[in-house]
């Protein structure tokens, strides 16, 4: 290589060439991992990516793919693909045909950019380069089914900037079933669900050519991850207002009893049974009677009168749903037969819910920041949308290995049963009945399911790959969640389930009330953060005036502005706007989860203007004068909080005094 004198022609803009024109032989196995751009790229996924590095690093070339210098006058590499016996790339340029098949695709307004296969990595450091400036990319992820190609690009593409961005996330060698784990958390985490609306995937032909289903299957994983992502932060504000309202009605409640925070790590390596309230739940409840020191027993709250019907009194009882029909699960249970059970609810339920459950009770917040907003610890557990899932990240914090689930069916029977026997309200639901899709059951055949129970299935997903321990699928029938371990609830009881250990022992050892004089010091500064709280929106109610108020008055300008103009028009909207958010105690902590649903679909639509505005000018001015939109609703919630925090410091004033 150094000692070539000729030269050297001038490299495209995005700087793929890496070689001179060279004679096919030199494009070896050995050759391949001798680059500059492999060392580089390795430095940086040590750095960014340590397990892929330890992938890619011993991944061995197959002979599926031939490295050979294409026919363009410097030499540029080509790609042949063996088993399909066609090159990669147009043999002649394969840097310009990289750059044709990207301008052959609708990338306008790509802010979240998808990369479907990576050849040698032509076309993504073309479009990182030449073409996300324009496309205003924001994210690019990059999928890549196969290691061994990825491995040749890191030989013979510059990707180590592209490596290190926080906004760029590669996804490699995954197999299609475990694209949706890695993806739900990188686009929830980092918030990159907002761009759903402004989504683009771009591919070189090539690579639908070598793993069509694989790419197609990775484009619905994406939308499936970032809609569950935004799902997850509820459906409307009048929905999230429920849960906070909820929440204020049952301040006594919060106060007055302990929290799971008390139970984190307290049964470390012992055994805990979820049973949920599934149609396979018949099959094997019975085999539940005695195991009540051998392991924690734990259920969501329909599953309860089934339990206590057949003499199994679980250890804790889970309950997530706001609405009033959750209560009626325990109407008809007497104190006696809950002495030995607990009910974890997280408080956002109905506080009928509470009043109606006559035995000893544990908080249990999920990971919303109105909870922070509170300044009462009791403990946050990331938990998604059911009961059941509730059970298992309570059973997980609190260090149980493994956890054995039954009843999780998460699908209907193949009889057509979306619930156990005696449930409440029947076995066969039909209000569940739509939406039918289909998954893969724990037998490995085909079963079916609706779009709430798949997205419950997602979560589970989700939380079995953080999840540390062992988890048993002994559900003996519904859907297969992955990463779970399936067998028959018989086998696991006598493989795991050979000691005894008196769960009740030490969930009553850990679980003291607080006392009085706690619990009114509590109470105290709870209706001194209401007082602080009920002022600070009023502030925003304000602000929101004062922003509509100035669009009113700048609105007729902006009709045929230039874009300097308009963009000053935004800039001042985007003031009223930041002025509402700057106090984090009230806006982020206790407000935002009531306006979240709302906000993120806003943020969304704001995203998906430049697809009907073009030209920038009219874009900005449609996204400055949508803002009437954000000032009306946040005014009016602010105040609907504002009197209701109101409503319910009266009652907590009186529920003490």
């Amino acid at each position: 290589m150094a000692q070539n004198k000729k030269k050297k022609k001038k490299s495209p803009k995005s700087g793929t060439t890496a070689f001179r024109k060279l004679q096919p032989e030199l494009f070896s196995d050995q050759f391949h991992t001798t680059t500059p751009f492999y060392r580089k790229n390795m430095e940086a996924l040590r750095n960014h990516y340590p397990k892929l590095a330890e992938q890619i690093s011993h991944y061995p070339f197959t002979g599926s793919y031939r490295v050979e210098a294409s026919a363009r006058l410097d030499g540029t590499p080509n790609l042949y693909c063996v088993e399909g016996g066609f090159y990669y790339y147009d043999n002649q340029d394969p840097i310009l045909d990289a750059k044709k098949q990207l301008e052959t695709l609708q990338l306008n307004n790509a802010k979240m950019a998808l990369c479907l296969g990576i050849g040698l990595g032509f076309e993504l450091v073309h479009f990182a380069i030449d073409f996300s400036e324009q496309t205003n990319t924001q994210v690019l992820l990059v999928i890549e089914k196969d290691l061994e190609l990825f491995k040749l690009a890191c030989c013979y593409s510059d990707l180590s900037k592209l490596l290190v961005k926080p906004n760029v996330f590669f996804l490699i060698g995954c197999q299609q079933d475990q694209l949706y784990v890695p993806l739900k958390s990188a686009i929830k985490t980092n918030s990159w669900y907002l761009f759903l609306r402004a989504f683009k995937p771009f591919y070189h032909l090539s690579s639908l050519r070598l793993a069509k289903n694989y790419y197609l299957a990775a484009i619905r994983n994406v939308n499936e991850a970032a809609v569950h992502s935004v799902v997850d932060f509820g459906n409307c504000p009048e929905d999230s207002l429920i849960g906070i309202e909820n929440m204020l009605a049952n301040m006594s409640v919060i106060v007055r009893n302990p929290g799971i925070d008390r139970l984190f790590g307290a049964f470390s390596g012992k055994p805990a049974i979820v049973a949920a309230t599934g149609p396979s739940l018949n099959k094997n409840k019975h085999l539940l009677k005695s195991l009540d020191k051998k392991a924690l027993l734990l259920c969501p709250d329909a599953s309860l009168p089934i339990l206590l019907d057949i003499g199994v009194r679980p250890h804790l009882v889970t309950s997530l749903e706001r609405v009033i029909a959750t209560s009626t699960f325990f109407e008809n249970l007497s104190p006696e037969q809950l002495t030995e059970t607990y009910l974890a609810a997280c408080p956002v339920v109905r506080k009928e819910t509470y009043d109606l459950f006559h035995g000893p009770k544990v908080i249990v917040y999920r990971n919303l920041d109105h909870f922070k907003w509170l300044e009462i610890e009791r403990g946050i557990l990331d938990i998604k949308a059911s009961s059941g899932n509730m059970a298992f990240k309570i059973a997980a914090a609190m260090g149980c290995d493994p956890i054995i689930l039954i009843g999780q069916d998460l699908a209907f029977s193949r009889e057509g049963a979306t619930h156990a026997a005696g449930n409440i309200f029947g076995e066969k639901q039909e209000g569940m009945l739509h939406d039918i899709l289909t998954v893969q059951g724990n037998d490995g055949q085909p079963i079916q399911t609706n779009s709430t129970l798949y997205s419950f299935l997602k979560g589970y997903e989700v939380d079995v790959a953080e999840y540390s321990g062992d988890c048993v699928n002994a559900t003996e029938g519904g859907a297969y969640i992955q990463g779970t371990k399936v067998m028959p609830l018989a086998e696991a009881i006598d493989r795991y389930l050979n000691d005894e250990y008196h769960p009740l022992n030490t969930l009553q050892s850990h679980l003291a009330p607080p006392d009085e004089a706690a619990t009114i010091k509590t109470a105290e500064q709870l209706m001194a953060n209401i007082d602080r709280t009920v002022g600070e929106l009023a502030k925003i109610n304000q602000l929101c005036r004062d922003g509509l108020a100035y669009l009113d008055g700048a609105a007729p300008g902006l009709n045929g502005s230039s874009q300097a103009q308009a963009q000053s028009v935004l800039s001042k909207v985007h003031t009223y706007k930041n002025q509402c958010r700057a106090d984090h105690h009230t806006y982020q902590l206790f407000f935002t989860h009531v306006i979240q649903s709302f906000t993120i679909k806003f943020e969304m639509s704001l995203h998906a203007i430049p697809d009907t505005h073009p030209q920038p000018a009219a874009a900005i001015a449609e996204t400055a004068l949508r803002h009437r939109e954000w000032f009306e609703t946040i005014s009016k919630l602010a105040n609907v909080c504002g009197d209701t925090l109101q409503k319910y410091r009266e009652l907590l004033y009186f529920d003490f005094y």
